[in-house]
């Protein structure tokens, strides 16, 4: 409507006397029929898109189309000029002035034709490579979340080889009954990582009370020769944690600094906060990494797991740290942003 206020104007300042309407209904008539138009080279757009082999056909198509319209469009601009007495009473018939008048209406009205096809085609593209983009994301997603299961699910061979091993040495040393207590204790384990297979983070509080389940099964292999301290401030109980965090650097504490030695040793289990960041801690007091295992230490597939995991899920932002303790054994640190747990229902 705009283009035909525009043409009415102009017409009526360059032609000289004239009422007013006589200058702007027969531009605005061309003008709704733009409106009227608009639907069918959306159409024509989508139908005859100017990409692929034929692309030059299709161009050729159009420019008849938008020849068929601007053409159809001058002669209504004409009918209405003669309805307005806009035309001189001796003009020529009303499709002549048509055709005479064409060249100058295709060369000034068939951009709003290319306008509508070229505005469509960019709308609809931005719109696809939205959708591209969005679809890249959640598969992105999908495949991180496919990631995270298949390290996890990397843990539980591994814990499970181990629990059976331990089973086996008390039944050779004839400890039946604590044989049985470790069988019942890892059916209990098993169930609660197989029903949590899909769980990638859970309250800190919940890892913990895995973790504890796990080192009742490794006090009865090590008996008194295992003391273990948890020291894990309130505040941290409901921190976001990756699942199954902490047992394989709790293994790794008994099988590389507790086991080798005869008198065993303590391990301490600690969590704090330092503003917002979460700090995780396994101490142990045992032989050390000097002690001839620092490479099975460092290079076992439990840190393999966790440092691959934390990428996963925090990128840069998070880190493993595996050094030697200040009073002797090895410290394993894990740091990572503080993050409030998302509650979650309880199965009955």
């Amino acid at each position: 409507m705009a283009w035909g206020l525009l043409w009415g104007v102009d017409e009526f300042v360059r032609d000289g006397p004239r009422s007013i309407g006589t200058a702007l209904l027969p531009q605005m008539a061309s003008a709704l029929g733009w409106v009227f138009f608009t639907p069918g080279i959306l159409w024509l757009g989508r139908r005859w898109p100017l990409e692929g082999r034929s692309w030059l056909l299709r161009l050729g198509l159009h420019v008849a189309a938008s020849s068929v319209i601007v053409l159809a469009l001058d002669t209504l601009y004409h009918a209405v000029a003669g309805w307005t007495g806009g035309s001189p009473a001796e003009a020529a018939p009303l499709l002549a002035r048509s055709v005479r008048a064409f060249a100058f209406w295709f060369v000034a009205d068939s951009p709003l034709y290319w306008a509508v096809i070229f505005v469509d085609y960019g709308i609809r593209q931005y719109a696809a490579a939205g959708e591209r983009e969005l679809r890249a994301s959640q598969l992105e997603a999908q495949l991180a979340q496919a990631r995270l299961a298949g390290l996890k699910m990397q843990l539980q061979p591994h814990f499970l080889f181990n629990a059976l091993h331990t089973i086996g040495t008390l039944v050779r040393t004839g400890q039946s009954r604590d044989a049985v207590r470790v069988v019942a204790g890892l059916g209990d384990l098993l169930r609660t990582m197989l029903d949590d297979v899909a769980t990638q983070v859970v309250p800190l509080r919940q890892e913990l009370a895995f973790l504890r389940s796990y080192l009742e099964i490794e006090q009865i292999r090590f008996s008194d020769r295992l003391e273990v301290v948890f020291a894990v401030d309130d505040e941290t109980l409901d921190a976001s944690v990756p699942h199954l965090i902490l047992q394989p650097l709790v293994e790794n504490a008994l099988r590389h600094g507790i086991a080798p030695t005869a008198a065993g040793g303590r391990v301490i289990v600690s969590a704090r906060r330092m503003d917002s960041r979460l700090l995780l801690a396994v101490r142990d007091d045992g032989r050390g990494l000097d002690g001839g295992n620092g490479h099975a230490y460092r290079r076992g597939l439990g840190l393999t797991n966790i440092r691959h995991r934390l990428t996963q899920l925090f990128g840069a932002d998070s880190e493993l740290v595996v050094e030697p303790a200040p009073s002797g054994g090895t410290e394993a640190r894990i740091t990572l942003p503080y993050r409030q747990a998302t509650p979650t229902i309880t199965r009955e």
